[in-house]
């Protein structure tokens, strides 16, 4: 099997998560977003199986970065779910992806942090791309008076870039396994962290007390919480062997696929299930998602087959 089918198998798994997400959140039986973001941050220990493998302390400044990032991490997954709770995933998950590109896109012009920037053709048409596609699938057509991006989304994507930036500085010091284990690592202790907010730890220990008073109702939610992990993390795994069988561009190149599954995924599901996911199902709102995806797509493609440093680190 070729490492671009392996990608593409990666992305879709990649989008039945992110439609997992939606019907965990927009449930108000099911978790919310601290809740859910916590039990996901202590599901991330299941790394530890592979310490057999390749396991060892980097130092305090390498550690402390891929420790880090995980946490960012965590964190990037809190607003991610508040802004899926609320909005429609069909929108907030590109957004949020082009927030991230256009985040550590950008961070070499910050000075003496990441790197030189790159100027070039590659550079320009990307982010002109993304840009423009990000603000189509964020806006309806015609736009109306203080219409503006959720907040949520914008905090979500650029945590996770700073995120890939930091775990990409990490990786500079140790090989894949090692730097797996220690970021999320770095994902369990954002999680404990939580706990120490009181809105959020009141949250949690009361949807905690609520599903072991409903032990029917917690078994279906851990079912569907578990295929939701099992999703994310057979994609994770499948995007990452395909960057090792191939071009890493080429596999960053895909990554707007998963936007193309998701909308293909939400179009049946939205008909069926519209008081879950309330999509708007009309046509033109449906046309200008697709339009704002291909460019999205594209202004990746350019990222990637460009040499842009983050894409091909």
């Amino acid at each position: 099997m070729s490492f671009a089918v392996i990608a593409i198998l990666g992305y879709f798994f990649l989008a039945i998560a992110a439609l997992l997400d939606k019907y965990i959140l927009s449930d108000e039986h099911m978790l919310a977003p601290a809740t859910y973001a916590f039990y996901g941050g202590v599901f991330s220990l299941f790394t530890l199986a592979f310490v057999p493998f390749g396991f060892g302390y980097l130092g305090i400044f390498p550690t402390g970065i891929l420790l880090l990032s995980g946490i960012f991490f965590l964190y990037g997954l809190l607003f991610l779910y508040q802004a899926i709770r609320k909005g429609e995933i069909s929108r907030v998950a590109p957004l949020v992806g082009t927030i991230i590109a256009l985040t550590v896109f950008l961070a070499p012009f910050v000075p003496g942090v990441f790197g030189e920037p790159v100027l070039d053709i590659y550079f320009i048409l990307a982010l002109i791309l993304l840009i423009g596609g990000g603000f189509l699938i964020s806006f309806d057509f015609p736009l109306k008076k203080g219409e503006v991006i959720p907040g949520e989304v914008i905090t979500a994507g650029i945590l996770f870039g700073i995120h890939f930036l930091l775990l990409k500085y990490g990786y500079g010091h140790t090989d894949f396994i090692n730097g797996l284990i220690w970021s999320r690592i770095g994902i369990f202790l954002g999680a404990l962290t939580l706990l120490f907010i009181p809105l959020f730890r009141r949250e949690i220990f009361s949807r905690s007390r609520h599903m072991r008073t409903k032990p029917k109702h917690a078994l279906g939610t851990l079912a569907v919480f578990t295929t939701n992990k099992a999703c994310a993390g057979l994609a994770s795994y499948l995007v990452a062997y395909a960057s090792f069988l191939g071009s890493v561009a080429l596999v960053q190149a895909l990554n707007g696929l998963q936007y193309v599954f998701l909308l293909l995924l939400m179009i049946p599901i939205a008909f069926r299930y519209p008081d879950i996911f309330r999509e708007k199902l009309h046509f033109w709102d449906w046309f200008q998602k697709v339009i704002a995806i291909i460019i999205i797509g594209l202004g990746l493609f350019l990222a990637s087959v460009g040499g842009v440093w983050f894409l091909n680190g």
